[in-house]
């Protein structure tokens, strides 16, 4: 199963209203966040997303984790440090075991300033709220409320730069894990949503939270984000976020100034690796010693949640070092693929049928060797000698590189007579729902990944040094491997 993590940002106590009357219709008085330092909030849930088309499938979801632990506090602001850790799973139908713990996709650690309304003061890295993707940094279940008491059917409006203002609407109270929770419902959306353009996305987002009355924050979160493709009615991509509220712990004295260090060390840690990357070969002994350094210190540090955000700083300066620049990131679900192949990059995933059996099959799953995509059109002439050459890669190199067929047309019947014809070896896709996120403005085009699934060959056309240069690059790349 697909692994999540989220991380939470809440601030703390609010002056809880008992009593009300019926009549009246209040929910709950003049709320307001406040924490108090060494107090840390973990939440846990799930991220799933999906995408559909004609041609494309495709499931995702991410176990979520989240930590915010209150750094210090002033008269009506705190100082928070936000851990977000996001785990793939491998098998929607089945949960994780702690034999099969997935390694971490995301790991990333923010601090910012919050005030007492839940409004987040200028000067932060945190971003916005992912529309396409989980949020690498999660802090949605940190409201920014009203400054009057919370009345059932009152609305407010909450403001967010370069996007449409996000609605609230107070729906009344419920229970939820056994705590009386104030209901609310946020409406943000674009103002084509209902009758889209042709010229660009619509796209819908509804939080649903459940707000602890007495601590301030979201007792549960619940987001979905619906996306419709320009000039269709119907949404080609949909997110849901669940997650919620685990522990709200104050940790006292050494064990307080224990996580206080793991983050400070990670947050200069970060500043410093960011420093020497952009000229990593000017900078390569100071780099190694920067590893060394940090990694004296963590050893001598009791051990906390935040050493996650070391341990990721370590790994990607010894990839860039063992001269792999290429950041683990997430690539979002969508049914058109807005992210397009690129040199040096990761290839975009995707779930494609193959054209010659009953089945589909995954480009993530066959990563952990080179991977080389064919795109061709069985109606050129060219496409008998370009299946040769793939069939003779499959055979010669078939222990090192697993070879695609990506058919650029949806027939099936030529593509089956076509590779019984040239008697292929390897399995050959519906490659027609991939022309955006492969540029697919003519074939033939081969790719070649190497074990990561990272673009390292992107060939148009066709001749003897284009079979040169992939026999080239494939050797390089078994040999790194």
């Amino acid at each position: 199963m697909y692994s999540i993590l989220i991380l939470a940002t809440g601030l703390g106590l609010a002056q809880a209203e008992e009593n009300k009357t019926a009549k009246s219709m209040q929910v709950a008085n003049n709320i307001s966040f406040r924490v108090q330092a060494s107090q840390e909030l973990l939440y846990r849930g799930l991220f799933t997303e999906e995408a559909r088309s004609s041609r494309v499938q495709f499931q995702r979801s991410y176990r979520v984790e989240s930590r915010c632990l209150v750094l210090e506090t002033e008269k009506n602001s705190a100082l928070l440090a936000c851990l977000t850790i996001l785990k793939q799973r491998n098998n929607p139908a089945t949960l994780p075991t702690i034999t099969s713990e997935p390694p971490a996709t995301s790991v990333r650690l923010e601090t910012f300033r919050c005030d007492s309304k839940g409004v987040i003061q200028p000067g932060h890295n945190l971003g916005k709220i992912s529309l396409e993707g989980p949020s690498t940094i999660e802090y949605g279940y940190l409201l920014e409320l009203p400054k009057t008491k919370l009345v059932e059917n009152d609305t407010w409006e909450t403001n967010e730069d370069g996007r449409p203002v996000c609605i609230w609407t107070v729906v009344g109270t419920e229970m939820m894990q056994g705590v009386k929770c104030i209901k609310l419902i946020g409406t943000q959306q674009t103002e084509d949503w209902r009758k889209t353009r042709a010229d660009r996305q619509a796209w819908k987002r509804t939080d649903t939270v459940w707000l602890h009355p007495q601590l301030g924050v979201a007792q549960k979160l619940e987001r979905t984000i619906e996306i419709k493709e320009p000039a269709h009615n119907e949404p080609s991509q949909k997110s849901t976020l669940r997650v919620e509220l685990e522990t709200s712990l104050v940790y006292p004295g050494q064990l307080f100034q224990d996580r206080k260090k793991e983050i400070q060390l990670a947050t200069n840690y970060r500043e410093s690796a960011n420093s020497y990357i952009q000229d990593i070969g000017k900078y390569t002994a100071q780099t190694k010693a920067l590893i060394r350094q940090v990694k004296t210190q963590s050893e001598i540090m009791s051990q906390t949640p935040y050493r996650d955000a070391i341990i990721q700083t370590t790994k990607r300066l010894e990839n860039i070092l063992k001269g792999d620049s290429s950041e683990s990131v997430i690539v979002p679900v969508s049914a058109t693929s807005l992210q397009t192949a690129r040199l040096g990059y990761k290839a975009p995933d995707f779930i494609a049928q193959n054209m010659l059996k009953q089945e589909s099959i995954r480009l993530a799953r066959l990563e952990g060797k080179s991977i080389l995509l064919v795109f061709y059109n069985p109606k050129s002439p060219l496409s008998t000698e370009i299946l040769d050459f793939a069939r003779t890669m499959q055979t010669n190199h078939g222990d090192s590189v697993t070879v695609l067929g990506m058919s650029v047309i949806d027939d099936n019947e030529i593509v089956k007579k076509q590779a019984e014809d040239s008697k292929l070896n390897f399995a050959v896709l519906n490659g027609s729902g991939l022309r955006s996120s492969y540029g697919l403005e003519s074939t033939p085009k081969i790719l070649l990944l190497d074990a990561k699934g990272i673009v390292r060959l992107n060939c148009l056309g066709w001749g003897q040094e284009t079979q040169s240069e992939i026999n080239s690059e494939l050797k390089r790349n078994i040999e790194k491997d």
